[in-house]
């Protein structure tokens, strides 16, 4: 039996991802972007802003081990993504958590960004953490 080259494609994707066969819906139907079980849209992140600095690394299902620098001081902790807020842009990626038993939300925008010495990155960042001043920065944000 010859498969068109779209089916074939579409199914050997979905093997390689560990993913099911495309399910039946209209051709018109958008198929909105997933990702398989345990990805992040945050593979890795490193960014700032003038006096302090954050490291985002994924663990897998959703976690992420997070180090934030400021005012000398290091702040560690887990933060978890728990999908797209409903509202929210595409562009923007939000981690929830704590940093140094410290309820924080921080949030990844993908868009040109240029921190404090003239260098261009292609992500904003900001970091809310109870009892701080809210950060702002940009930074690298990895991609699979």
């Amino acid at each position: 039996m010859i498969m068109r080259p779209l089916l074939a494609a579409m199914l050997l994707a979905g093997v390689l991802a560990g993913c099911s066969t495309p399910s039946q819906t209209s051709a018109d139907e958008p198929h909105p972007p997933t990702l398989g079980a345990g990805l992040s849209p945050v593979p890795a992140f490193t960014g700032g802003g003038a006096g302090w600095r954050i490291e985002i690394a994924s663990t897998g299902k959703g976690n992420h081990d997070a180090s934030l620098s400021a005012d000398g001081r290091t702040h560690t902790g887990m933060l978890r993504h728990l999908g797209q807020p409903a509202d929210a842009p595409s562009t923007l990626i939000v981690l929830n958590g704590e940093l140094g038993r410290q309820p924080a939300i921080v949030e990844i925008k993908r868009e040109p960004c240029r921190n404090a010495e003239g260098v261009d990155t292609q992500a904003s960042v900001q970091v809310t953490m109870e009892g701080q001043p809210q950060r702002r920065g940009c930074g690298h944000l990895a991609v699979y």
